[in-house]
Parts: structure tokens; sequence; C-alpha cells
């Protein structure tokens, strides 16, 4: 079986499954390549549902899609899904107790090394992980400025 026959037989079945809990299925046709008005997709012509009426299930977006049999109608279906939409604002999720909050302020320590700029615990011993340079006393504040004997002459 060559791979345009595999895709083919692959796609027939995950659309056949997508209708699976209708009533009364009968697959009528398989389309390889048809034009949704947007794109070329695979499309799977059904009769079924309570009505046994003809459906096309097309994929859209990842997902297996049950349309009207009409061409124009399925395309503007399909072109409303697709149109964006204003992003909305959501409220932020609250803070579970097992959440782990750090202030960059006071619980960090910036490596020394001078192309890295490492952020590592306050209670670190050791080497950088990143660099291999050791982490420096200074405190690093949240403009990037650091504190407790800046290296910077003048």
């Amino acid at each position: 079986m060559a791979g345009s026959e595999l895709r083919d037989v692959l796609t027939r079945t995950r659309l056949e499954k997508a209708v699976a809990h209708l009533t009364d299925v009968d697959v009528v046709e398989f389309e390889q390549d048809w034009w949704d008005g947007h794109a070329h997709a695979p499309c799977l012509v059904v009769r079924g549902g309570r009505r046994h009426r003809l459906l096309r299930v097309v994929e859209a977006g990842g997902e297996a899609l049950v349309v009207p049999f009409d061409r124009r109608t399925a395309q503007r279906w399909l072109a409303e899904l697709r149109r964006p939409r204003r992003a909305e604002l959501g409220i932020p999720a609250q803070r579970t107790p097992t959440d782990i909050v750090l202030d960059a302020d006071a619980d960090v320590l910036r490596c020394a090394g001078p192309t890295c700029g490492a952020l590592l615990p306050v209670t670190y011993d050791g080497a950088c992980p990143v660099c291999g340079g050791a982490p420096s006393e200074e405190k690093s504040t949240a403009t990037g400025a650091r504190t407790a004997g800046s290296s910077t002459s003048k």
C-alpha cells in the first residue's frame, strides 16, 4: 500500500469514528480532495442522524466536524469557525498553597561569571550549573542592578 493510500485509509477511519455516535450512519463517499472554501481537505459524505440527511465530515483545526452537505452552507460554517476572534483577558487562577513564589530581590544570587546571568538560590553551594563559575555574594534587584559590592568602577 502506497503512502497516500495509507493516509486516506487512516483519515477515512478517523472521520468515520467521529460520526459513529450518530444513529444509522451510512458512508456514502470519501472525497480525498474537497475544497471547503479555504483549503483542500479530505471529506467523508455520510447519511445519518435523526432525519437521515446527507452530511459532510471534515477536519478543521485538528478536529473532525460534522457540517451540512450543501457546499455553500458548509463553507460558511467553516469560515465562521476560522474567523479570528477578539482575545479576551481572563482573571488568572488563584494560587494554591502548594505554589512556590520566589522574590528575585531577596531569594536569589546572581552568578559571578562575566558572561553568565544565572539566578541561583541563596543557599546554593558549589559551582554554577550553567557556566561552572562561583556564585557571587551580590544580590540581584528587579532592574538588574547589583547590590553589596558592585563591580562597577568609577
